[in-house]
């Protein structure tokens, strides 16, 4: 008698959920495995499905299907999750880092997921363009400025300065804020972004109000102790300074009721106008000149084609002219630099055409041409020199001020000793032999000139500076006296600072002991003065610490230069170009706070800080952004 078959039961599919009811009552279906594999039942029940589930197709088939679910499903709070969050965040940090546009995500996600076919994090990566944006704007934006905030109230940071100003993008103003303080647990001195906004005007009201109203939110208004701005006439009224209070400067004393909030105006800015103000005593137009060349060339293919053709002929190398705007400081020197160098070509260019134009034209005719622009590039390689010296980003206002002396004292001597290169001397000796005696001491006359202007411009302006001059023992690069420190505490008491004399008097001694150890160190010496203090206080020990703290807080929260807002204009000007000018605002806003103040993070350490905050990879994987 035959034995009666064995049916897929509910029974059986309930233990072996892979499978499902087969072609008939007898076999099971595998889900696993490709569809069609059919499992009969009829002589074992369940050992045969047993058998197949033990077989090594069916693991294989479990691996792949594995796999597969894998490139779309990450299990919530598994260690995949963050690996792939972290991984999309990092790829946000470092488009804006390296100044890349952001439909340069459109393709970053397929690329990975074919080169590394093999690796989860790839094949689960999804952050195109719009995800990117959003990572950018509503999770590493506000979390930059949170840690700025957070550090400050952690670490007990008492003083801040300000700085802003403002660069027109079309019809946008925009005014970046930018505070400055001194934290040695986080390396020194900070220069961080905590708002940029548009404004409808460039009114001193404008501006005053929109940096109160922004350190009262950030809960900076009372550490405020500085200010700083560019020189033009809305920032401090000029010099001297406004007693009426119409300027930006007054208005913000009067708005923070700081009568003794600190003044500073751009040092970077005074240099680059005592020599633009000193070379309107010459005879000749230079800086129009160089203008007049650079416009006469710059978008004209034939013009320059020819103008290569002299070069040639003349046997100098062509470079490209360069451009000069008067409020860049640096701009001036190269583009004279670069005029000299295709001088020769440059004038037998002029002087073959049926009519150029007249200006261009009397500047090459005239004897003294080349005499001119030697002299101004000599004199210019004082300024270019020290501006890029005095606009370091973290250079302290005696580091600024020793700059600015400097200046001062190189422009003296060359005065005292009628100083001239070497290269105008012979020229103006070959002249004499031509009978140009006359002109030559005309030229001679007009260099005094320049140096006399340069020299008085430069004392008008570096006045109110000299206040700080109390604070020079502060660069730790001479012998420390206590008397100096005195002059110090007294400048701060007349703040309303307090410091406990016998406290600072004990501590400035162990100071002072710190110093000594470093001498003949050039390492310590080559330092910038906030790293030497950072150093200091990483060594010493917290009793050693409040009272000199607190005039380290105050002395480096005062801003010596505007020169890091004009970076900040500069990183705008280059984003905004590479999106065509499409960026929206606010993603524009988002990317300055990212690149500045996280610019101490590399695209490897920012990895592993998303890591290790959990939280931040919630708002990245949170559906609010």
């Amino acid at each position: 008698m035959p034995k009666r078959k064995c049916k897929f039961s509910v029974k059986l599919q309930k233990k072996y959920t892979c499978f499902r009811r087969g072609r008939d009552d007898f076999e099971g279906e595998c889900m696993i495995c490709k569809p069609g594999t059919f499992v009969s039942v009829a002589c074992k029940g369940g050992l045969n499905l047993q058998s197949h589930v033990d077989s090594e197709k069916h693991k294989r088939a479990i691996q792949g299907e594995a796999s597969f679910l894998t490139d779309f499903f990450v299990k919530p709070g598994s260690s995949l999750e963050d690996e792939v969050t972290a991984a999309e965040g990092t790829f946000a940090f470092h488009t804006v880092k390296h100044h890349n546009n952001y439909n340069m995500m459109v393709c970053t996600s397929g690329p990975l997921r074919t080169t590394f076919p093999d690796y989860d994090i790839a094949r689960i990566f999804s952050s195109a363009k719009t995800k990117t944006e959003a990572i950018v704007n509503s999770v590493l934006a506000p979390d930059c400025l949170e840690n700025v905030l957070k550090s400050i109230e952690e670490n007990e940071v008492d003083f801040c300065g300000v700085s802003t100003g403002g660069s027109d993008h079309g019809s946008v103003k925009v005014f970046p804020i930018v505070i400055r303080y001194f934290d040695w647990k986080s390396g020194g001195l900070q220069s961080k972004i905590i708002e940029m906004q548009s404004q409808p005007n460039e009114s001193a009201d404008t501006i005053s109000s929109y940096v109160k109203e922004t350190l009262d939110s950030k809960g900076l208004l009372n550490k405020c102790i500085a200010f700083t701005g560019d020189n033009c006439n809305t920032m401090f009224g000029g010099m001297p300074w406004d007693s009426e209070g119409r300027d930006v400067f007054a208005k913000l004393k009067n708005e923070l009721d700081n009568k003794t909030l600190i003044g500073v105006e751009c040092p970077a800015h005074i240099l680059n106008n005592c020599v633009q103000q000193a070379a309107e005593t010459l005879d000749l137009d230079v800086e129009g000149i160089l203008f007049r060349i650079y416009q006469y060339f710059h978008i004209y293919r034939v013009r320059t084609g020819q103008l290569k053709e002299y070069c040639e002929f003349v046997d100098i190398e062509y470079k490209q002219l360069l451009s000069h705007n008067k409020t860049r400081w640096l701009s001036l020197f190269p583009s004279i630099a670069r005029l000299i160098h295709l001088f020769p070509a440059v004038k037998a260019f002029f002087l073959s055409q049926n009519k150029p134009p007249t200006v261009l034209k009397n500047f090459f005719e005239h004897e003294f041409s080349d005499v001119y622009l030697l002299h101004l590039q000599s004199l210019m390689s004082i300024f270019h020199s020290n501006i890029l010296e005095l606009e370091r980003e973290n250079n302290s206002v005696v580091e600024v001020l020793k700059v600015l002396l400097c200046v001062h004292n190189m422009l003296t001597e060359r005065k005292r000793n009628n100083f001239m290169c070497l290269k105008v001397k012979s020229l103006l000796a070959e002249k004499r032999k031509h009978g140009l005696s006359a002109e030559c001491d005309k030229f001679c006359a007009e260099v005094n000139s320049l140096y006399d202007r340069c020299i008085e411009y430069l004392e008008k302006w570096m006045e109110p500076m000299k206040e700080f001059s109390c604070f020079m023992w502060m660069s730790l690069s001479e012998s420390l006296e206590w008397d100096k420190v005195e002059s110090s505490m007294k400048f701060l008491l007349d703040r309303h600072v307090s410091i406990d004399y016998g406290k600072c008097f004990d501590q400035f001694f162990n100071l002072r002991k710190f110093v000594n150890q470093y001498k003949g160190d050039d390492e310590f010496i080559n330092l910038q003065a906030h790293q030497k203090w950072a150093k200091y206080f990483e060594t010493s020990e917290n009793m050693c610490q409040s009272e000199l703290l607190k005039i380290a807080q105050f002395f480096f929260a005062i801003v010596p230069h505007n020169a890091n807002v004009e970076r900040i204009f500069s990183l705008m000007q280059s984003q905004w170009s590479k999106e065509g000018g499409n960026l929206p605002f606010e993603s524009l806003r988002s990317i300055l706070l990212v690149q500045y103040n996280y610019e101490h993070f590399t695209c490897k350490e920012f990895h592993a800080y998303l890591l290790s905050n959990k939280q931040l990879l919630n708002k990245i994987r949170s559906t609010e952004k």
